[in-house]
């Protein structure tokens, strides 16, 4: 996973090379529907109350359950090549790509909610809400009917796993089903999936008594060594058997 070392990673150019550099193929991004992390009950009303992804227990479930609709809705639907309209390209020489958009959408009411509210970023939303977890989940039981680019945020997190699941899937490799060794799909182990990028909760607290005991420790010597100084120069000489040495 080159994205860990140093924010080096791999760069892949899908244009149309035409003099807009347009994506060639089908975005799947419909204004009117998108699924953003943080929104309000009612644009509307300003004493609304706000609805985040990262509220796992109540209003983020209601998100999550709407960015699989949405993410089933790209892949699943009837094939159009309404660029307005979600579902797979119908002509494939001019859309030869249907990409999915597994990741929180954003709008200015969610950009203006999640600094101003939650105090978020687009990695935080990503990583408190579990969403990459749960594509791969959607991915591993084969949900989406038709798929070749999945676009995901924070591929740090999870992103082997989705690698892992799509480049296993029935129907990637060149071996036969009939071949008695084939396995594929759900035939295979579920990959072992990260909740955070952090640090577990105990080996925090280790960290900061660690961290703690040698600010404390140097916070001393300097102390001592001040002290020192401002006595000026010290005598050092002891008495051994009356004679001063």
């Amino acid at each position: 996973d080159l994205s860990k070392l140093g924010g080096k990673g791999y760069l892949l150019a899908v244009d149309r090379h035409d003099m807009y550099a347009s994506f060639c193929g089908k975005a799947n991004w419909a204004s009117d529907e998108l699924v953003t992390c943080h929104s309000k009950n009612d644009e509307r009303d300003e004493t609304s109350q706000y609805q985040m992804c990262t509220d796992r227990k109540n209003t983020g479930m209601n998100k999550l359950s709407a960015l699989q609709e949405y993410v089933l809705a790209s892949a699943n639907n009837d094939a159009t090549d309404n660029a307005y309209e979600l579902g797979p390209p119908a002509d494939e020489s001019y859309y030869p790509f249907n990409q999915i958009q597994g990741f929180w959408q954003v709008d200015s009411t969610s950009v203006t909610i999640g600094v101003t509210h939650a105090a978020s970023t687009l990695l935080d939303d990503n990583r408190r809400s579990n969403v990459n977890a749960e594509m791969v989940q959607l991915a591993y039981d084969q949900k989406f009917t038709k798929i070749n680019l999945f676009a995901m945020d924070n591929v740090a997190l999870n992103g082997n796993a989705m690698f892992s699941v799509l480049r296993n899937g029935c129907g990637q490799s060149v071996i036969t089903e009939d071949d008695e060794y084939f396995v594929c799909g759900k035939n295979l182990v579920m990959p072992h999936m990260n909740v955070s990028q952090r640090l577990p909760l105990f080996w925090n607290i280790i960290l900061i008594v660690v961290y703690s005991s040698l600010f404390i420790m140097v916070s001393v010597m300097l102390i001592q060594a001040f002290g020192l100084r401002d006595h000026g120069p010290q005598d050092h000489r002891v008495e051994c058997n009356g004679v001063l040495i």
